[in-house]
């Protein structure tokens, strides 16, 4: 580990893995041998939270020092500062890469590339605490208010989801074979998910659970997609069992992994 302070946030993309941390740095390891490849310097104070283009090549970075920093991930060095008035939160691509959003207590701001001023603001009565783009123009974030607000950036259309009887920590989505919908999941402080089918310009309760005397910190969906299987030089039945078997193991570890998740870290001892 190269930081000397505490590590605030990561994000992985593709075979790398960076980190932001309270000594200013973001460290950029190779994934496998885990080798610092490039430290990044230029904030002067801790790393709040990073975020890396869908491209790869550039990252986004938000600090203690209220600014907001786009970096070359291939010469490691930034090519664009913008001051912030507050400090931030959180920062987040959209999901082709075109705009960006910065959270700030009670207030998101959206940004272009090399923009220096924000095209879109959304504020909230109460402190928001998530956020998520769920397409290029779809953007949905809960908090304080026990609200999911999710805002069609370009008709600036709004939906509020309503139900949580406690504040919203964690919003995640997956998308729905129909083009333009998407199944988005909420958790709340409380501890109770819900599930919710969404478009640009409607949504419906679909379902959702209660997770009992735990208070989540944090979610993610698993989606359950297939990962690439080597091909080995064995025969066709021991080759199918190995598969089997593999995949069995890797369901067993996904599930212990999701319930750890939600259940805001308390931890689970697997007999």
């Amino acid at each position: 580990m190269q930081h000397s302070g505490t590590v605030n946030c990561l994000a992985f993309h593709g075979s790398h893995l960076l980190s932001g941390s309270d000594d200013g740095t973001i460290c950029v390891y190779q994934c496998g041998s885990w080798e610092c490849q490039k430290i990044l310097k230029s904030h002067t104070a801790g790393v709040i939270q990073l975020s890396v283009h869908p491209s790869g090549v550039l990252a986004l970075s938000v600090s203690r020092d209220k600014t907001l920093k786009t970096w070359s991930l291939i010469t490691g060095k930034p090519v664009h500062t913008v001051n912030l008035q507050t400090l931030p939160d959180s920062v987040i691509w959209n999901t082709d890469g075109s705009s960006y959003a910065i959270l700030s207590g009670r207030e998101i701001l959206i940004f272009q590339p090399h923009s220096g001023k924000p095209v879109r603001s959304y504020t909230s009565v109460k402190r928001i605490v998530t956020c998520k783009f769920l397409s290029p123009t779809l953007l949905a974030y809960g908090g304080e208010d026990k609200n999911v607000t999710v805002v069609e950036i370009e008709e600036n259309n709004v939906q509020t989801l309503q139900g949580h009887q406690a504040r919203v920590k964690s919003i995640d989505f997956v998308k729905a074979d129909v083009q333009g919908h998407f199944l988005l999941v909420s958790i709340s402080s409380d501890g109770e998910i819900k599930i919710w089918a969404l478009s640009d310009t409607k949504h419906d309760l679909v379902g959702g659970m209660q997770l009992h005397n735990h208070r989540p910190v944090c979610m993610c969906v698993y989606t359950g997609e297939k990962s690439s299987v080597k091909q080995f030089s064995t025969p066709a039945p021991t080759l199918k069992h190995q598969v089997a078997k593999r995949r069995r193991k890797i369901k067993r570890k996904v599930m212990f992994a999701n319930i750890h998740a939600v259940q805001g870290g308390k931890s689970i001892t697997r007999k």
